[in-house]
């Protein structure tokens, strides 16, 4: 369409020009129709002139670096992508958590977040175009704003550009998260700018003969609650009831006079108070150097009392049943054949482990790594399987369900135990700021299905696994000290129902170092952010590197000074700011550190 406009200034156009035609007598009328019509003119040009130019910036919308199919997050609304794709043909319980499978992958989805009805966050495994391969990208955008190498894939991080991307070892690209561009979140020149973790490839390890006094047993002990009125405040009027039961399921690994036991607890988290009770006892009877690891499972009541309510004498009953599992595992003691250790790396397509494990707080941070220590008795089956993931168990909510479970790691323990023989015992990882489930429900049955999905992961793990060279049984443990700013934590350590160590707003805990053949562990009491723990794990010489969260305390979350955000939910329920400054410098002294037969 073609629009002829001669003088808008002076009112005159085309239809000001036929208008001039008409006759004298009817002059002042034919000027006031004039000017009414040169104006509705021109606001019909002003009109088409601002369809043209909001044609021309929808247009230009798909070229933004940052649109997932022409929507941009931060301007595109709900209405927008569901005028685009459709309903959402994955169930889910929110209306605003969309899921839309990849394309001839429909074990893969795209997930879509939203803030204020407006689109925040998609991260997606479909392939984008304009992003085929890591050299497309950096030739693009540059070098990383920061990078983290695993074994089979990377995460390359572009904040400025409102991008994360994930690529295969080929380098090929297999997810995207788009985004609002923020400023990046890593300072440049920080030392973990690039993180590591990838090893040379070696010639496979000879199988040795463990020496005769290498010996491991395990066990397990239900730590269900006993009297359901003991576990929830007298005002609590919703009925809870046992959805799944719950363990303590421990192991100890023992050479000559050394011993190091570790405690799986399916508990919510547990005071230092206490869980210094149960190693003193332990201690006693000979078991000085004992890692008590919490699932934090968040279907289980609140152990700590960091929400009002200690049930103390429900803790009381899981701290004897703990000490009842070490002292089965003791009697349970035998030879071991061969030591072996082994993991396997979840595809993390989308920046997430898709239905599985994402980060709620840095999207596209995930630890995909799944590990195993396993130890072979005489008779060629396992007796203990020790096995290490990051994710909080938080599929179920207690409040809704009322179903204490072990949310996914009790099932998950179960097929790895069915699957391979022996006791399972499940260590969490660096699982703060915020590892949580990406499953669609938030059920007994989801959870299930989740610990269904991991254990084939573990399984593969372990059947990637190899012997152990060497056969150390050794703990070192470090002092830590944090300053608590955190108001909330303040108040709650003041108020304690166990008096806890607390004075001068300071607290005292413990890190630790373990080796266990060629597996090497750093303990950390609470729940460190991804970001730290994968930059200690790239210090440590161990052939296998775990990070052992909420280990013999729950401080809550110690997050890189970097990125500590004031008001912030983690920045709330930690220390404090200094949180993960001191865990990180502790455990970068830890990392090196050998076992004294091996200097």
């Amino acid at each position: 369409m073609k629009i002829r406009i001669q003088d808008l200034k002076s009112g005159r156009s085309c239809s000001a020009v036929a208008c001039a035609a008409s006759s004298a007598p009817h002059r002042s009328r034919s000027r006031k129709n004039q000017r009414l019509r040169a104006i509705t003119c021109a606001l019909a040009v002003m009109a088409i002139l601002g369809a043209i130019l909001w044609h021309q910036s929808w247009a230009a919308a798909p070229t933004a670096a940052n649109a997932y199919q022409g929507l941009v997050p931060g301007n595109a609304t709900l209405s927008d992508v569901l005028a685009q794709l459709g309903p959402s043909p994955l169930e889910t319980p929110s209306k605003t958590d969309l899921r839309y499978p990849v394309a001839g992958r429909p074990e893969l989805n795209d997930r879509f977040y939203f803030q204020n009805n407006k689109l925040a966050l998609v991260t997606s495994a479909s392939p984008d175009s304009r992003y085929p391969t890591r050299e497309r990208i950096v030739k693009q955008f540059g070098k990383p704003e920061a990078e983290i190498s695993f074994q089979t894939q990377s995460y390359l991080d572009y904040t400025q550009q409102g991008l994360r991307f994930i690529c295969d070892a080929a380098g090929n690209t297999t997810g995207v998260l788009y985004f609002a561009p923020h400023p990046r979140r890593i300072p440049e020149g920080y030392p973990n700018v690039h993180v590591d973790l990838r090893r040379a490839e070696t010639d496979p390890p000879q199988a040795t003969t463990p020496p005769a006094d290498f010996l491991v047993g395990a066990s397990q002990v239900s730590i269900a609650p006993k009297k359901f009125e003991d576990i929830a405040p007298d005002n609590d009027q919703k009925p809870t009831h046992l959805a799944e039961d719950l363990f303590a399921r421990a192991v100890i690994f023992q050479r000559g006079n050394e011993r190091v036991v570790f405690i799986g607890l399916d508990v919510f988290g547990m005071g230092m108070w206490d869980v210094d009770t149960v190693r003193e006892r332990l201690r006693e009877k000979g078991f000085p150097n004992v890692v008590v690891a919490m699932s934090h499972t968040h279907a289980n009541v609140d152990t700590i009392g960091f929400y009002g309510y200690y049930p103390a004498e429900y803790v009381k009953q899981i701290l004897a049943q703990t000490e009842q599992a070490v002292m089965q595992a003791a009697k349970n003691l035998s030879p071991v054949a061969e030591l072996k250790i082994g993991s396997a790396e979840m595809p993390l397509a989308g920046g997430r482990v898709v239905d599985l494990i994402r980060n709620g707080r840095d999207p596209g941070v995930v630890d995909p790594t799944v590990s195993i220590v396993q130890a072979i008795g005489k008779d060629g089956k396992p007796i203990a399987n020790l096995i290490h993931l990051a994710c909080h168990p938080e599929v179920i909510r207690l409040r809704d369900t009322r179903g204490l479970s072990p949310d996914f790691v009790g099932t998950l323990c179960n097929d790895v135990t069915r699957e391979l023989g022996g006791q399972t015992v499940f260590l969490n990882g660096a699982l703060g700021g915020m590892l949580t489930p990406d499953t669609r429900l938030r059920t007994q049955a989801a959870a299930e299905e989740m610990g269904h999905a991991l254990a084939k992961f573990v399984v593969a793990a372990a059947e990637n696994a190899v012997p152990s060279e060497t056969y150390d049984v050794w703990l070192h443990r470090r002092p830590v000290e944090y300053p608590v700013t955190a108001e909330a934590i303040v108040q709650y350590l003041e108020k304690a129902a166990p008096k806890a160590d607390f004075a001068q707003h300071r607290i005292r805990s413990e890190m630790n170092l373990v080796w266990i053949g060629d597996a090497q562990f750093i303990t950390i009491p609470g729940e460190l952010l991804p970001d730290l723990g994968l930059e200690i794990m790239s210090h440590m010489p161990g052939k296998l590197r775990l990070i052992v969260g909420l280990a013999n305390a729950e401080l809550g979350y110690l997050i890189p000074s970097y990125d500590f955000r004031d008001g912030g939910y983690e920045e709330r329920t930690g220390p404090g700011a200094a949180g993960g400054a001191i865990t990180r410098s502790v455990g970068l002294e830890l990392a090196p550190i050998l076992p004294p037969q091996r200097r």
